[in-house]
């Protein structure tokens, strides 16, 4: 329930459904630490007396759409395996996956973004003479505006929050594509993709990123910022790239391009997928540069690697067939030479 500025859980007295429990140790492994008393929004009261929406609660609303969401996700996979039986076996697979390197691979992958993680770390902070010596005029003028926006602690922390709850809200919309049967019956297949798939995009965010590169957020530039928190262990050098654009972005850029695939009937109209999978990028990217995390060059690039890596991953897995109508036959005679013929 929401009292006053602050959210606590509703009293629950009765034993929960599976699905439910499930859903919320998700939510307590994935939700974002440090979050005060959000990490205790699982449950919102179903009444206010005010009939209004404080946009304080907002991170509450947020976690309480999240819980919803994995809630579905997990009910209509186990419904959806309760009728195995619609599968269509006479459907050729669409991806080629090798388990004996793909396994390994996202595994491995999986192993090196935990010590990529380490490594960030371990950067060191920034200095008091660093700080001081920092020039909003050194800016490129394309990103200067990032250090321009008109200062307000409690916009900047909202946005923030939103843009975290995106980021794990993300991760979750893939398993949409098993509401497909086409999709489904190859749900282990697809499963492993993604990870793969996200696996390496954490990975080229990582070192090709805040690891070996020193950018100050922007936040650092405003005067309003406390010097404890421009001194302190918060990454507050690592503004290049954005992690949350390229994971967000290459979240769904993996759901258009998969359900693309499994439809080629849709011709050019798949463009259109990959249009609304901007939407959320953008939207998340926006909270970003609001929450004066990351210049506009960092939200471009960290939605540029994650859409190329959406799309690449299963690109490479695609099974490329032959196509049979068309045949190139040598002949000799009075000329020899190849015939190209195509039946249609």
């Amino acid at each position: 329930m929401i009292s006053g500025n602050r959210c606590t859980p509703a009293p629950i007295f009765a034993p929960q459904p599976p699905l439910v429990s499930i859903t919320n140790i998700i939510l307590n492994k994935i939700c974002p630490k440090n979050r005060g008393d959000y990490n205790n929004c699982l449950f919102l009261s179903s009444t206010n007396p005010s009939n209004t929406t404080d946009l304080n609660d907002m991170p509450c609303i947020l976690l309480n759409v999240l819980r919803k969401l994995i809630f579905f996700i997990l009910a209509s996979l186990f419904i959806l395996e309760t009728h195995a039986q619609d599968k269509s076996p006479d459907k050729k697979k669409i991806y080629k996956m090798n388990y004996y390197v793909d396994v390994p691979v996202t595994l491995g992958m999986f192993g090196l973004n935990f010590y990529g993680f380490h490594l960030l770390k371990q950067k060191p902070n920034l200095t008091i003479d660093q700080i001081s010596s920092l020039d909003k005029n050194d800016i490129w003028k394309f990103d200067r505006s990032a250090v321009q926006q008109a200062y307000s602690l409690d916009r900047s922390e909202r946005a923030r929050t939103i843009s975290d709850y995106g980021l794990w809200t993300s991760y979750c919309m893939p398993f949409l594509l098993f509401i497909d049967r086409d999709i489904r019956k190859d749900w282990y297949d697809i499963i492993l993709l993604y990870l793969e798939t996200q696996s390496i995009n954490l990975n080229v965010y990582l070192c090709g990123g805040p690891v070996f590169t020193e950018r100050v957020r922007p936040l650092v530039y405003y005067e309003e910022t406390s010097q404890e928190y421009k001194l302190g262990d918060e990454g507050t050098t690592d503004a290049f790239f954005s992690g949350h654009s390229s994971m967000i972005t290459g979240a769904f850029f993996f759901m258009a391009k998969v359900y693309s695939d499994y439809h080629p009937e849709l011709g050019a109209k798949k463009w259109f997928l990959y249009a609304a999978a901007l939407i959320p990028s953008a939207y998340m990217g926006y909270q970003r540069y609001a929450g004066l995390m990351h210049f506009p060059t960092d939200i471009v690039l960290g939605a540029a690697v994650g859409a190329g890596v959406g799309i690449l991953i299963p690109h490479l897995h695609k099974i490329t067939r032959k196509n049979k109508n068309l045949a190139i036959v040598p002949f000799t005679g009075g000329y020899s030479g190849m015939a190209l013929t195509l039946k249609f």
